[in-house]
């Protein structure tokens, strides 16, 4: 007989090998025990005007409430400024030029894999309210279920910034609707009624998809009334006006004349401080509805018991100048058109009160997700930084990409601004023209309104040379060769119809 104490060492190995095998088999979270994912995003909210973010026009009691509770990432940036790559990029974790999605109004191909798609494979719920935006077949169209990347609850419009007039398509159902008042206020209601009524045995995905703050800058009587224009601080660059008169005495290409007439007011306007007042404080009352509206979903979450099992993230495609260098709407480099909230509350992951620096583009926000909600998705060009915003992994990468790479919207057409490509880091924004000519070098430590251009200082040469390796090794992945002319022939090829585009190659010839 073996003595006792041999026995008692071998049923103690037996007992811990189990636990290790019991550990290994629930790696990944049970259909019961996935948190559901809450994915809000506002339409040109830029950072700077959250509390949280130290906005100083308003207080966002709830944007801040997120912070306080999760993470609040203070890098996170819209590599292409403008409303479908991005949300592209958002949907798809690839880059545009991969999704199919080059500009506005221009389809993502519709089979690609979605984090929609893969969240219903592991048995998630999945629901879309709001504005879409990547149908690309026209703004009021209806949009069938096969091109809606796995949504299965639908509610929404591919676009439209009429906010007390706002058409939706109800599931499958070919006749619209209109939201009730402002339609923010109902996409959030109905949000709260999906997640009361859902089906408690499995977890949900819900993307909501307001349209505010965007232009034209309204929202409710109550949230107008708090807001004074004449008391608002401007920001310092709105008086900065070097580079948009540089592009204005040297446009880099031809704007169509058709359109000239079209797009001078706009101009016009971001040089006027009363107008820049009036845009900025309806933006500004847009913002205090939407914090309203996040504060009622919270308390939603509470009230169903399952807001510490649900990951809330609140983001924005691209953010809005407002005057900020005499530039209105978005799709510059600059940081009131880039830098995006990014927060997220999850605390069984997430510590209270968690900042990270780390660099986020839109392609890695959902892989990020997935990550902490241990979720499996196709192989995308964005990576999960999920260890990396908790600390336990180095934070290695130094650059993202910013680009734009078309001059199918209102800020080329208005000031004359080409196609270009350039390099976010954690201190530096850098940005070079597609012909390889330097534009814009910033040192955003030093110079956070962007007010003193470098790139033409010789003791950044160096420093130039070596974000242009980097910016090139970007686009290799983001499989852009850096050519516009390819861009448009694949677009017209695609839309034939597309006439600012044909306008813009006739008086353009040989360059476009």
């Amino acid at each position: 007989m073996k003595p006792l104490y041999v026995i008692s060492f071998c049923i103690l190995i037996l007992l811990l090998g189990c636990k290790s095998e019991d550990r290994n088999n629930n790696s990944k979270k049970s259909a019961s025990t996935k948190p559901n994912i809450l994915v809000i995003v506002a339409d040109q909210l830029r950072s700077q005007d959250l509390s949280c973010y130290g906005g100083v026009n308003i207080q966002t009691p709830n944007f801040d409430r997120l912070a306080m509770e999760g993470l609040k990432a203070t890098n996170a940036y819209s590599t292409y400024p403008i409303c479908s790559p991005f949300r592209g990029m958002l949907m798809t974790g690839l880059y545009p030029l991969k999704s199919g999605i080059s500009c506005n109004d221009h389809p993502l191909n519709p089979d690609l894999p979605s984090f929609a798609k893969a969240s219903k494979k592991q048995g998630y719920e999945t629901a879309f309210i709001g504005k879409w935006h990547i149908n690309g077949i026209g703004r009021e169209a209806y949009i069938p279920p096969g091109r809606r990347l796995g949504f299965e609850f639908w509610q929404a419009l591919e676009c439209t910034h009429d906010y007390f007039k706002s058409l939706y398509y109800d599931n499958d159902s070919k006749e619209p609707k209109y939201w009730e008042g402002y339609d923010a206020d109902a996409q959030t209601r109905s949000a709260i009624n999906f997640i009361q009524d859902r089906n408690t045995e499995n977890p949900f995905f819900l993307t909501l998809s307001w349209g505010p703050p965007h232009g034209p800058y309204i929202a409710p009587q109550e949230y107008m009334d708090q807001i004074n224009p004449e008391e608002l601080v401007l920001r310092e660059n709105c008086a900065e006006h070097e580079i948009l008169d540089e592009l204005k005495n040297n446009p880099r290409f031809t704007i169509p004349e058709a359109y000239i007439d079209t797009y001078n007011n706009p101009r016009k306007f971001a040089k006027e401080v009363q107008h820049i007042r009036q845009n900025y404080a309806g933006y500004l009352s847009a913002i205090l509805a939407l914090d309203d509206y996040l504060g009622s979903l919270i308390k939603t979450l509470e009230n169903e018991k399952i807001l510490d099992n649900t990951i809330i993230v609140v983001t924005s495609d691209h953010g809005d100048h407002l005057g900020s260098h005499q530039f209105v709407d978005k799709n510059t480099p600059f940081l009131e058109s880039t830098s995006i909230p990014f927060l997220l509350r999850y605390p069984q992951e997430i510590e209270p009160k968690t900042v990270s620096d780390a660099l986020l583009s839109p392609i890695d926000f959902l892989p990020t997700v997935f990550g902490l909600a241990e979720l499996e998705h196709a192989k995308i060009d964005g990576i999960d930084l999920s260890e990396i915003i908790k600390k336990e992994k180095e934070d290695t990468r130094d650059a993202i990409l910013l680009m734009n790479l078309t001059h199918l919207n209102n800020t080329s057409l208005a000031n004359g601004l080409d196609t270009y490509r350039g390099v976010q880091t954690k201190k530096y924004t850098y940005v070079r023209y597609e012909d390889k000519s330097p534009w814009l070098l910033y040192d955003n430590v030093s110079d956070p309104y962007q007010m003193k251009n470098l790139v033409n200082d010789p003791n950044y040469s160096k420093l130039i040379a070596e974000l242009d390796v980097k910016l090139d090794k970007l686009l290799h992945e983001a499989g852009d060769s850096e050519n516009t002319k390819l861009i448009y022939d694949r677009i017209i090829k695609e839309n034939p119809d597309r006439q600012l585009l044909l306008d813009l190659r006739e008086a353009n010839p040989g360059k476009l």
